[in-house]
């Protein structure tokens, strides 16, 4: 007996920023659904076709934290997997961020160059811990929420760092989970090519964090913007 409902796919799309800078097209990586449920139990079962994650687009050791009351990161690229050039540090310094946070610590952010795109307005996706965990030593992984249905921007790993007397240092693997997705309902996740008319209106809030310090008094005018269908 089926104990689940059978309901209706979401479709959601996601891309990879087109003529992203520092980014090669061979660091991608794909999303992966967590469908598994070897006891048959209804609570996992309830999952299915909500939850994928995807692995880190590196391998590198990155230390982070505080000096001289500033926040800091160093790397260390892992060079059975990279080769340690020019590009591949571009590519690191433009994806990692460390900020300091209210309470004296810091948080670093390992930014994906990746969209997501819904004609859902009730879709939710939150971003989880990955289930299989990588290295991490004085950090906590900051979960976050958001609806993509009117606001394209990329996704962030961000870990907050526990005890600001002693640096904080996380290893990233290209075989290991970067994060997990979960939605609110099920989707048929697929990566598309975004269309002249999704990359247009994800000028208007891709990186806008950056220009703005409260959102949603931009939202409304932003909303305005977008097509009513994009998949």
């Amino acid at each position: 007996m089926n104990v689940y409902p059978k309901l209706g796919k979401t479709k959601v799309g996601y891309f990879y920023i087109p003529d992203n800078q520092h980014f090669h097209p061979s660091l991608k990586q794909p999303f992966k659904k967590i469908n598994r449920n070897d006891f048959g139990c209804p609570a996992v079962g309830g999952l299915y076709n909500r939850m994928y994650s995807i692995n880190s687009l590196a391998s590198v050791e990155v230390e982070f934290g505080m000096k001289d009351g500033e926040p800091y990161y160093k790397y260390q690229i892992d060079k059975s997997v990279h080769a340690v050039t020019g590009l591949m540090h571009d590519f690191l310094t433009d994806k990692l961020q460390v900020l300091s946070s209210n309470k004296g610590t810091c948080v670093l952010q390992f930014a994906t160059p990746i969209i997501f795109v819904t004609d859902d307005k009730e879709l939710e996706l939150t971003l989880l811990q990955p289930q299989h965990n990588i290295d991490i030593d004085n950090a906590i992984f900051v979960n976050g929420g958001m609806y993509p249905y009117g606001w394209l921007r990329a996704i962030n790993a961000a870990y907050v760092q526990e005890d600001k007397t002693k640096p904080a240092k996380i290893i990233f693997d290209v075989n290991k989970d970067m994060y997990s997705i979960l939605f609110n309902k099920q989707v048929s996740l697929k990566e598309i090519e975004p269309t002249e008319k999704i990359l247009k209106y994800m000028q208007y809030t891709d990186r806008s964090i950056n220009y703005h310090t409260n959102i949603k008094k931009i939202f409304p005018k932003v909303f305005k913007q977008r097509p009513k269908r994009m998949l």
